[in-house]
Formats: structure tokens, C-alpha cells, sequence
């Protein structure tokens, strides 16, 4: 009987692990879908944002939680709106990185978006920006000096260089912000919430779509936006929010890893981008920075004002 019950509770622990890891990896694919596309950036964003809404529309029926959307507390809505343009502009300005630079080298300054949470929060919110948390803030900014230093001269003479890494800050801005006012919106289901962004998406981005590069795309390119919207907004943020509280803060935080990883894989099989070992270190840095920060990792240091 005890072996039944551990083996039941390994596998109750097990298959939330499972699907937040598949979540992740999947999440880091994004770039690759959006860049096979082929579309502007404007199209890919609406595009997500529409097969996103009519997928997780659908799950809200399956679930019978639809009907919530006309429950949102009006007091709710501005935030809630702000919350929206920062995600769907997140994802203009994230696609745009990608054509303009590689889906590597994006996402890694994207995954920068955690130490803007806590400067925001030290700078705004009066939260106290602890010794340790400041270590890990210039861990992960040394980090990103390491991915860029090899690319200097790429940055400093290239127009479309020193743009796409402009886009890639920005990115990891808007959804430092999304986060913040997401925290915000616990009272709103998530995938109830993320519906009305990508409604506002629509709305948002509508007037900019471009009708000439749809009219002669074939099929697999649909299956490439379809795919934006279906996976990385449906699939992907069902598995996260539905195993989010499953798991333990450590599982999240290292599971983090694969979505770089994915997206460093895809860029080096499909477009044989790779990096340089100075830019690995850099990655490792920023990574064990997240982590440093996700897990509130203490450092060892002498009190203030010791002497030996």
C-alpha cells in the first residue's frame, strides 16, 4: 500500500512537471513560426491574436467559463486594458526582433524581463532592492554585455542590428509590464483574460494588416500563423496557467530554461545560427540570474559596515 501511494503521488507531481516543461519548449519555438510566416510583423501579430482568441475561446466553452467575460469588474477594465496593449505590443515589438536579428539573440535579451520587474518595483512600488537581488540584477546585465560584446561592431555599424536589439529591450519592457499589471488581475480566469487582450489585439492591429502578402501565400503559411495562435497562445498558455500552481516555484524557474534553449536549437537546425562561448557564458549568466532572482537566492556576504 505504500509503495501504491508513493507511486500515485510521484505521478500526481510528475505529469505537472511534464506538461510545464513541454510548455516551456513549445513557447521557445515561437520565433520560428513567426519568421516562417514570411508575413509582416503587423499580420503576424493579428493573427496571433485572432486564432489565439478562437482557441482559448473555445476551451472557455469546454469549460463552461466564457460567460465570465461579461463579469469582468468594471473598476477592473482600465488595468485591465493597459494589461493588453502591453502584451499585444510586447509581441509587435518581440516579432519585429526576430526578423531583424535571429530568434537566439532575441530571445535571450528578452529574457531579461524579470530584473525590470524588480527595478520597477524597487523604483515605483517601494519594494526593497536587497544586496542579493542587486548581485543577480548585474549578473544578468554582465550577461548581456557577454551576448552582445561579440556583435559590437554588427550593433555600432548596422542599422538593422542596432534596431532589432532595440526592439528586443522593448519587448522585455512591455512584458515586464504585462506581468506587473497581470499581478493585478488575479480575480479575472487567465485564459478569460488573455482573450480580451487578443481581442484588443485584433482591434489594435487591424487597420495595419497588409492584404498583398496574404493574397498569395500558401497553405503552409497559414499553418505557421494558425500555429502562433493555436499553440503559443492556446496549447502553451492553457499547460502554464492550468500547471502553474501544481508546481513548486524551483520547478517553474528551471523548466524557464528550456524556452532559450528551444529557441537557440531552432535557430541553429533551421537557420544554422550559432553562438560564440562568450556568448554561451553570457546566456549562463543571465539564466542563473533568473533563477538567482525566480528563487530569491541569499548570497553569503559580510553585514554592512564589518571588519575583518
Amino acid at each position: 500500500m505504500a509503495i501504491a501511494h508513493e507511486s500515485t503521488a510521484y505521478q500526481n507531481s510528475f505529469r505537472p512537471r511534464l506538461l510545464l516543461a513541454a510548455a516551456m519548449a513549445l513557447s521557445g519555438t515561437a520565433g520560428l513560426f513567426s519568421v516562417q510566416t514570411g508575413q509582416p510583423t503587423f499580420n503576424v501579430v493579428f493573427f496571433r491574436c485572432l486564432f489565439g482568441a478562437l482557441s482559448l475561446a473555445g476551451w472557455c466553452v469546454y469549460r463552461g467559463t466564457l460567460s465570465n467575460i461579461w463579469k469582468i469588474d468594471r473598476s477592473l477594465l482600465v488595468l485591465t486594458i493597459v494589461s493588453g496593449l502591453c502584451l499585444v505590443l510586447n509581441w509587435a515589438a518581440l516579432f519585429e526582433a526576430f526578423r531583424l536579428i535571429s530568434i537566439g539573440f532575441t530571445t535571450i535579451i528578452y529574457h531579461l524581463q524579470p530584473f525590470w520587474i524588480v527595478l520597477v518595483g524597487a523604483l515605483f512600488l517601494g519594494e526593497p532592492l536587497s544586496r542579493d537581488r542587486l548581485f543577480w540584477l548585474l549578473l544578468a546585465f554582465v550577461g548581456l554585455t557577454f551576448v552582445v560584446w561579440p556583435r559590437l561592431g554588427s550593433i555600432m555599424g548596422d542599422a538593422t542590428w542596432a534596431s532589432g536589439i532595440a526592439y528586443a529591450v522593448l519587448a522585455s519592457l512591455l512584458y515586464a509590464g504585462s506581468t506587473l499589471t497581470a499581478r493585478r488581475l488575479k480575480a479575472i480566469d487567465p485564459a478569460v483574460l488573455t482573450i480580451v487582450h487578443c481581442v484588443l489585439g485584433l482591434l489594435i492591429f487591424a487597420p495595419f494588416v497588409s492584404v498583398a502578402p496574404l493574397q498569395n501565400a500558401a497553405f503552409p503559411v497559414w499553418g505557421w500563423l494558425a500555429g502562433l495562435g493555436v499553440i503559443h497562445t492556446g496549447i502553451v498558455y492553457v499547460l502554464l496557467y492550468s500547471n502553474y500552481p501544481k508546481v513548486q516555484t524551483a520547478v517553474i524557474a528551471v523548466c524557464a530554461f528550456l524556452n532559450p534553449a528551444a529557441a537557440l536549437l531552432s535557430d541553429y537546425l533551421v537557420f544554422a545560427k550559432s553562438i560564440t562561448l562568450v556568448q554561451a557564458a553570457g546566456v549562463c549568466f543571465i539564466l542563473l540570474a533568473g533563477l538567482g532572482v525566480t528563487l530569491s537566492w541569499k548570497l553569503k556576504l559580510p553585514p554592512r559596515g564589518a571588519t575583518k
